[in-house]
């Protein structure tokens, strides 16, 4: 006879709590603090109001039928929102990635990561309500159901299958061509979050082999900023994130981060905030 500790439907449904979370009416964005790296995958639907979000440093403005589709290690940041805002979401842990996520091209989760947010008619958001997001809840919290875990995971897998069909029906990606431009875009900003130890220009054009002024020639043309301008702007949030998750002493951060002291670090967070590390440290408790 099988039993809960034997059969992996059993273990699955038990342990779902942990790897998937659903709320179909939330006032907030599903974070701790602003900005924040998130380290899950991430839907949120926008049902009223509106707020305004970054996005690994891009700005978002959203408003009902808006959708966001979000990746572990993208930095997500609500600057603003209106008193009636309110979103439907739904996120679930790295474990279940694979499972979910697993049969899909490359190009296609990576069109998901720089679009980040769509809109919806009306009709595709009560489809998407009632074909997956009212029964995913339903199955989240059926407890009873030994496959619910199996069945919240192929409910979630043929989410993204309807996705994808929506891109390629709408020539939203192209597969075979992906312009020279773009690409350097991705690797520049890759190369920032993971290098938040270096904040030169000339140390990232270096790493994509064009010159510090082609560089800012692409981001200033696709962001609007120069890249300069956007280092820095991810050094802060880098240090912001550093400042609210870690009880770090500022000695200990500018080191981490290669700065040259505790006071630089406190002169550049000044500079370009208007306000000093502890100060917002302070207040962000």
């Amino acid at each position: 006879m099988l039993t809960s500790s034997s059969d992996p439907f059993f273990r699955k449904a038990e342990n779902i709590e942990n790897d998937f979370h659903i709320l179909l009416h939330n006032k907030n964005l599903p974070i701790d603090f602003s900005p924040c790296r998130i380290d899950f995958c991430l839907v949120c639907v926008c049902l009223s109001g509106f707020a305004e979000v970054e996005v690994d440093l891009r700005s978002f403005h959203l408003e009902p039928n808006d959708i966001l589709v979000l990746f572990p290690g993208q930095i997500l940041a609500l600057n603003e929102k209106s008193n009636d805002f309110s979103i439907a979401n739904f996120s679930f842990s790295n474990l279940l990635i694979d499972e979910i996520l697993f049969r899909f091209p490359t190009s296609f989760i990576e069109f998901l990561r720089e679009s980040v947010k769509y809109h919806l008619p009306e009709n595709e958001k009560n489809r998407m309500f009632s074909e997956y997001l009212n029964i995913l809840q339903d199955k989240f919290f059926d407890k009873g159901n030994v496959c619910r875990g199996e069945i919240i995971t192929n409910l979630l897998h043929n989410f993204y299958m309807d996705l994808y069909n929506k891109v390629i029906k709408t020539n939203d990606i192209n597969f075979s061509q992906r312009k020279r431009k773009k690409e350097v875009q991705e690797e520049f900003f890759r190369l920032v979050k993971t290098h938040p130890e270096n904040r030169e220009v000339a140390f990232y054009a270096g790493k994509l082999c064009i010159t510090p002024k082609y560089l800012s020639i692409i981001t200033k043309e696709s962001t609007g900023s120069s890249a300069k301008e956007l280092i820095d702007k991810f050094a802060i949030t880098e240090l912001k994130l550093q400042l609210k998750s870690s009880s770090a002493q500022l000695k200990e951060i500018a080191a981490q981060l290669n700065y040259p002291c505790e006071a630089f670090l406190c002169k550049y967070f000044k500079k370009r905030t208007g306000i000093t590390p502890s100060h917002f440290r302070n207040s962000s408790k």
